[in-house]
């Protein structure tokens, strides 16, 4: 048994980071149903409103615009002032708006509606994935943000389980029981949050053994380049722009998923609901390992496979559009589902003071939002144009292989001296809380 704690338990899972991690995947599995439901809502949304794929598109591409400024500016709010209340705030800021958006009696109040949902849960995410990196070590924080990551998946696999009995039950109406259902939901993530997290503060120096002066962290309001620091560093911005990738990528497959297999190809939804759950379930384990593996071979190499994998993926969406392609497909997908996101969270701390994780978080979640907004306002007009969504499959594999070379070229460049490794004051004022 001594055997077994030494070589398989972690240390972290006996430290308050673990409460803070299982925090971590409550909030990432409400803000995750906020998106990966559109893929099987939008038809239902489409039906009942009378909606073109242009409509449905923007409603996709106006939650993910509302998510990338929120999160964009609640990263950088998180790194002067700390992210506890933002998430808390932003769980019942977001049950609100989705509340408002299952009751919405038409097509405008929808629309603002889902720019409500955007803010709020993109105003939580990115401080509650920014709140980790303190709390681990350098080396576990692949392992860690694929296990945060993982709440995530679960959405997508509870996703897939509820909404074929709604729709069988309620028709067209049922995307807005889905939508009370997340809101009662976010309120009691809300509840969880308030309980449990707390933001980690600057261990403070002892005169028997005085710490250097570079592994000080500054004071949230101290800093004058703050956040210049993160916004001027290129490997961030190299991260970021494979996030855009990846939210291009995630952005197709959210709002085309259903209806081109389900509609354009007449597939039953009970079958694509399977499908998508296959996908959820594979992605459980999609953050956590190439999390781990970058924590041992590079983010770089990490990065690069992953997005090598999603390339072949979405190319046998396009090129072979047949049910047996369609579930090698998603196996394919589900395997590297929240590969990209975890290790954008597991770098945010590599290359600036990890201080700093949520405003560089939140700069990789603008990329990724970029992308998932791009997208669907792309693949809309030109399924309107050419009747088939299959083009929309095509660009994704295509940019696709264009992260997987970006994720390589980072894996070339190396890898910059390592930002100090802050770690969390403790209840008994060590400073040694994340592996004590």
């Amino acid at each position: 048994m001594l055997i077994f704690r030494a070589e398989f338990i972690p240390p972290w899972v006996r430290t308050y980071g673990a409460v803070v991690l299982a925090a971590g995947v409550a909030v990432n599995l409400i803000s995750s149903f906020s998106l990966y439901v559109q893929a099987l809502t939008i038809p239902g949304m489409k039906a009942s409103f009378q909606l073109s794929y242009t409509e449905a598109f923007v409603l996709i591409a106006s939650m993910s615009l509302s998510r990338v400024v929120a999160g964009l500016a609640a990263g950088v709010l998180a790194s002067r002032y700390g992210g506890r209340w933002l998430v808390i705030w932003s769980m019942f800021g977001s049950a609100v708006g989705m509340g408002l958006l299952g009751w919405s009696p038409n097509y405008w109040f929808a629309l603002a509606s889902m720019i409500a949902v955007g803010i709020t849960s993109g105003s939580g995410l990115t401080p509650m994935m920014g709140m980790l990196p303190p709390w681990f070590r350098v080396s576990d924080r692949g392992v860690v943000a694929g296990i945060a990551a993982a709440g995530g998946s679960l959405a997508i696999v509870v996703t897939g389980l509820v909404i074929p009995p709604l729709d069988r039950a309620f028709g067209d109406a049922a995307w807005r029981y889905i939508w009370y259902l997340l809101a009662a939901a976010s309120v009691v993530v809300g509840l969880l949050c308030m309980a449990t997290i707390r933001d980690a503060t600057q261990p403070p120096p002892t005169p028997t053994s005085p710490t250097p002066r570079s592994s000080h962290r500054p004071r949230r309001s101290g800093p004058t380049n703050w956040p210049m620091q993160v916004y001027t560093n290129p490997y961030v911005w190299l991260i970021t722009a494979m996030a855009c990738c990846s939210g291009f990528i995630q952005g197709v497959l959210t709002s085309s998923f259903g209806a081109y297999i389900g509609v354009e190809h007449e597939v039953p939804v009970a079958t694509v609901g399977v499908l998508f759950m296959v996908i959820g379930w594979l992605s459980i384990a999609s953050g956590i390992i190439p999390g781990a593996l970058s924590d041992r071979m590079g983010r770089g190499m990490a990065f690069g496979g992953s997005f090598l994998i999603q390339a072949c993926g979405h190319a046998l969406f396009w090129l072979v559009p047949d049910i047996s392609t369609f579930i090698v497909a998603s196996i394919l997908t589900g395997l590297v589902m929240r590969a990209t996101y975890t290790l954008c969270a597991a770098s945010a701390g590599d290359y600036v003071p990890v201080y700093m994780a949520p405003a560089a978080f939140g700069l990789m979640g603008m990329g990724a939002g970029i992308g998932s907004t791009v997208s669907p306002v792309i693949a809309g007009p030109i399924a309107d144009a050419t009747g088939t969504l299959q083009w929309a499959f095509a660009m994704a594999a295509v940019v696709a292989l264009t992260g997987a070379a970006l994720g390589f070229y980072l894996h070339m460049k190396g890898r910059p001296g390592q930002a100090p490794d802050f770690r969390p004051q403790t209840r008994n004022g060590t400073g040694d809380s994340a592996q004590s």
